[in-house]
């Protein structure tokens, strides 16, 4: 076989000659294959060899500060480690990093160079947006190797496509990115008074609030994995409301199938805890019983199986595991090994002989094993799992700052010079990569998401979800803080190291290699040529890429989409799916084209040209940064560079052309934001005393300040535009929905709404309809498809209907226009004898006039699948469309024309020099005194770093974040207070909903 030891790597990027590289990672490997014998000691060489031939990687991002205000800049600093060293990664070269609003929205995309496993970049906080938690989202291209999954989504919506492939990939999404949320406040109405005010995006929906019995999600994990008959099973439970806020001290009973109580229970810190089920009972049942808020519960326990291993790990100098077999399982003619991985790299194999007994112990010495999140897995030598468990082992490796900084004083005075010492414990290692900043402490917000380069590195990376104050489980090495990580660790059922994978039992499929350089890659499909016969002009209007309307009994049986609705088209084409309408055009490409790509920037030119492989290319671009002008085209001529010469002297200008072909590019980016927990977008709560929130000297005594949130999301409201949701040029919006497969390569004015709404609301998880509604430069308009034939239908009043009858466009004003909350941002108000002409409305059909679209919408991608949206008021989508200004228009083409977005270029962070005394009129409102995303050390490993204050009185805080050239992270973060006897502590604020 081509890889030996059978395992099963699948690359999947077609055209694209990457053998070489996935042999050169495998070769590694190849000499633990030759003696494979027996098939456990077999399959461990396997996943070493993975381990070591695939790497993982993991980012993190340190930024200047905690919270931030709109018109803010965000300074970041990313760090890529690769998962078998700990090292900063010398794989990819390429960083992505995307802003995306609180309900999900992608706000920007940034790319960055990495030449050495880290970059540095910045985001402005426009004056567009709105307040409220923003997310930080980050990967490499590698990534997205590991941890996919299909996103969920109604089966009907993978007919807006214009294949299955290309559905495939809208709905791929990803388990593991790395994310940080935090605070955005509103912008200070008074420069350099910062009140937390966050006000969030109005949302018009109303939400019933819901009564009665409290939804409640009860989850039991037993301790490798399942229950097992005949064994003493340990299982965790964990007890959350259906928002996912832990629950504590709820008391459970738990029963056996007979309904006798054997054990009880109580939920402790996070809401989680653990019993012992004994000598599992073979008939099912169990189930635990409790109370909460005086309604009865009862969940029943997880189903038992009749053969198997029960697994149980304690920990002390050893890490002591035990094993138990079910009674009817005795003979393992392929052996049965443990094993023992950390950071995807096995680090032990343990032989497993049970002889005539039910139980055997393993014991590890831990200086075998690594710092960290290590998985346990029990097999066979086919490849069978009987238990598999996280568990973490600390031998304090890891304890140590790693650098010192001194030189803070109590407070400095206004426009104060600050001088910092900082010094490395290791001088021997030279490689060592930090940032530092320095802030003012007063403007500071503590958040649930507050986790460091050492708790992400060691434990967040490595498990699914949200991990809430991650910094709590390494503050003491106690038994009541091992306890606690211990539960968190047994409450994970994702795994981001894949054993069945990594031993080749089950296929793994390489889709994208480590990025070296920038790249364009895409496919060549037949455009569809729907119109070019059947030109129905206004009376061909889509209504919606939904299925059903806003007025239709919502009992009724769905059916398939039926994209036309009107009577001109609906015999022709009722029912139909985008794939049955396009079928002729939309099969498989019969031949290989030329794919020719020009590229612009300022007065270069270079143009490249390749032949398909499989109907796809792949091309390695210029180096650029910021914007470049991308043009693409395809051509099956014999000679591709005449014809291209003669397609750009005819027509090439005209976007009412079709193009010989469909060409896009394929995008990788994920398309899905995941959902918050409960803890993510909330404040920092505590239950220290009120006596603990002032601190003598850092607030002159005053209470800290508390953070109002107006505009709670279950108010009904009248819809309010002075925020829109997002602002896209059309361009792009264009170029955006084409590339994901949504039309054929060509702007039609009668999709491109639905078009844009399925691209960043998708289907919104559900099979019912939204409304989708189109507004003229902020003009709520209604297009009347048959304006020579009155329908009752199609008129909501009288009034509507005279107007019509003296408006030949057929355009009306919606029947739904609300007039907006008054807002000196909002437009004015148009009256009902507002009117169109037909030139103007054909601007608003072509790009070539059309500068932005605004899009509202009451939906937050966030809440996809939330009950908020079973209820009757459903989310609605408007798009704006807004013309150039002053009659301007742009160049718009036949063939494929993008604006690429290069490497990010970020500017130096400013910092004043008052080295001389400034005038008595300066003010100096920095909340960031100074971001500096590289301290350059001597050879001494020494470095000083000089700054100066803002115009007031000011406690600074100190935080220094980075990783040593041998993969150790490095911490530093100066004393807010001292409330308790741990190191590092913080300052919490309230919250006041109004």
């Amino acid at each position: 076989m081509w890889l030996k030891g059978n395992l099963n790597v699948i690359l999947k990027n077609k055209g694209m000659k990457k053998g070489i590289f996935i042999l050169l990672a495998i070769s590694l490997t190849v000499s633990f294959y030759a003696s494979a014998s027996p098939e456990t000691d077999s399959l461990y060489r396997k996943v070493q060899g993975f381990g070591i031939g695939l790497p993982q990687e993991k980012v993190y991002l340190h930024l200047d500060n905690t919270c931030y205000f709109v018109s803010d800049t965000i300074w970041y600093k990313g760090y890529v480690t690769r998962s078998d060293k700990g090292t900063l990664t010398d794989l990819s070269k390429i960083l992505y990093v995307e802003l995306l609003t609180p309900d999900g929205f992608l706000v920007e995309r940034q790319q960055l160079e990495m030449p050495n496993g880290t970059a540095n970049g910045a985001f402005v906080l426009t004056d567009s947006l709105y307040a409220g938690y923003y997310e930080l989202r980050a990967y490499t291209r590698w990534m997205l190797n590991f941890g996919q999954y299909e996103h969920p989504h109604a089966q009907w919506s993978e007919d807006a496509f214009y294949n299955k492939e290309m559905a495939k990939d809208f709905f791929r999404d990803y388990e593991k990115l790395y994310s940080r949320v935090f605070p955005v406040y509103d912008k200070p109405k008074e420069t350099g008074h910062y009140t937390k005010d966050m006000t969030l995006r109005p949302l018009r929906r109303y939400f019933k609030a819901r009564k009665g019995k409290p939804e409640l999600e009860l989850k039991f994990y037993p301790e490798g994995g399942n229950l097992i008959t005949g064994t003493d099973c340990n299982v965790a439970l964990e007890l959350n409301t259906e928002e996912g806020e832990h629950l504590e001290n709820v008391e459970f009973d738990i029963l056996d199938p007979q309904g006798k109580k054997i054990t009880k229970t109580r939920t402790g810190n996070r809401g989680r805890c653990t019993f012992i089920l004994h000598d599992v009972a073979s008939e099912e049942g169990y189930k635990a019983v409790f109370q909460y808020k005086g309604y009865d519960y009862e969940v029943k326990l997880p189903e038992v199986e009749e053969e198997g291993i029960a697994l149980q790990v304690r920990q002390d100098t050893l890490l002591r595991i035990e094993l138990q077999r079910s009674e009817g399982l005795t003979d393992f003619p392929e052996g049965l090994a443990l094993q023992v991985m950390a950071q995807g790299v096995p680090q032990t194999l343990q032989h497993i002989d049970f002889g005539d007994k039910r139980k055997t112990n393993v014991t590890i010495p831990l200086n075998e094993l690594c710092t960290g999140v290590n998985q346990i897995t029990v097999f066979d030598g086919k490849g069978q799992i009987y238990a598999d468990r996280l568990c973490f082992v600390n031998r304090h490796d890891y304890d140590s700052a790693r650098i010192d900084i001194h030189g803070i004083e109590p407070q400095y005075e206004p426009f104060a010079p600050v001088t910092l010492n900082l010094k490395l414990q290791d001088i021997q290692d030279t490689a060592t990569s930090v940032s530092l900043a320095v802030r003012d402490r007063a403007t500071e917000e503590q958040t649930y998401d507050n986790g460091t380069m050492l708790t992400e590195m060691m434990l967040a990376s490595e498990i699914k979800g949200f991990v809430e104050n991650p910094g709590y489980y390494f503050e003491a090495d106690d038994s009541m803080h091992r306890r606690d990580l211990d539960l968190l660790l047994m409450v994970q059922g994702w795994r981001r190291y894949e054993w069945k994978e990594m031993a080749g039992i089950e296929a793994f499929s390489l889709r994208f290699l480590p990025e070296k350089s920038q790249t364009i890659e895409g496919q060549v499909n037949h455009t569809y040529s729907l119109y070019k016969d059947n030109d129905f002009g206004e009376k061909a209007w889509i209504t919606s890429l939904m299925r059903k309307d806003a007025h239709d009994n919502q009992k009724e049986e769905v059916k398939p989409i039926d994209f036309y609705t009107t009577e001109i088209c609906a015999s022709k084409f009722k029912g139909k799916t985008l794939q049955d309408l396009y079928a002729p055009s939309i099969s498989k490409m019969k031949k290989e084209v030329h794919v020719i790509a020009s590229f612009l920037q300022g007065e270069s030119t270079l143009e490249l040209m390749q032949k398909t492989q499989q109907s796809t290319f792949y091309m390695v671009t210029p180096k650029f940064y910021e914007d470049c002008v991308l043009n693409l085209m395809a051509s099956d001529a014999k000679d591709p560079v005449r014809d291209a010469i003669k397609k750009q002297r005819k027509g090439f200008m005209d976007e009412t052309e079709y193009p010989d072909f469909y060409v896009k590019l394929n995008h990788f980016y994920p398309n899905f934001p995941k959902p918050y927990t409960f803890y993510q977008d909330k404040e920092y709560e505590t239950n220290y005393p009120d006596s603990l929130y002032t601190v003598s000297g850092v607030f002159n005594g005053r209470k800290l300040p508390t953070v109002t949130i107006r505009n709670k999301r279950n108010g009904l409201r009248r819809f309010n535009n002075s925020k829109p949701t997002i602002i896209i040029d059309a361009y792009k919006a264009f170029n955006l929905i084409t590339d994901h497969g949504l039309n054929g390569g060509k702007h039609d004015w009668r999709t491109f709404s639905q078009q844009i709404a399925f691209s960043f609301a998708n289907d919104m998880g559900q099979d019912r309809r939204y409304s989708i509604k189109e507004w003229f430069d902020g003009i709520p308009l209604k297009m009347n498809p048959n304006e020579n034939t009155r329908n009752d239908q199609d008129f909501n009043s009288q009034e509507d209907y005279a107007i019509a009858s003296s408006n030949k466009s057929g355009i009306l004003l919606s029947d739904k226009y609300e007039e907006p909350e008054h807002d000196e941002k909002s437009p004015t108000p148009i009256g009902s004898n507002f009117s169109i002409s037909k030139q103007k409305l054909k601007k608003y059909r072509l790009l070539r006039y059309l500068d932005k679209i605004y899009i509202y919408t009451d939906y937050a991608p966030r809440e996809q699948g939330s009950w908020k949206y079973a209820q009757d008021n459903q989310p609605e989508v408007i798009i704006d469309y807004r013309l150039f200004p002053n009659d301007g228009y742009q160049r718009t083409y036949r063939d494929r024309h993008y604006v690429l977005r290069g490497y990010a270029v970020c500017e130096d962070f400013y910092s004043p020099d008052y080295s001389r005394k400034p005038l008595p009129d300066t003010k100096d409102y920095r909340r960031t005194l100074l971001w500096i995303p590289e301290v350059k050390f001597d050879e001494k490993g020494e470095a000083t770093v000089r700054l100066f204050n803002n115009s007031k009185q000011t406690v600074i805080s100190v935080e220094a974040e980075g990783i040593t050239g041998k993969g150790i992270p490095v911490v530093w973060k100066s004393d807010v207070c001292t409330m308790s006897k741990r190191n590092k502590d913080y300052l919490y604020k309230t919250i006041t909903i109004k």
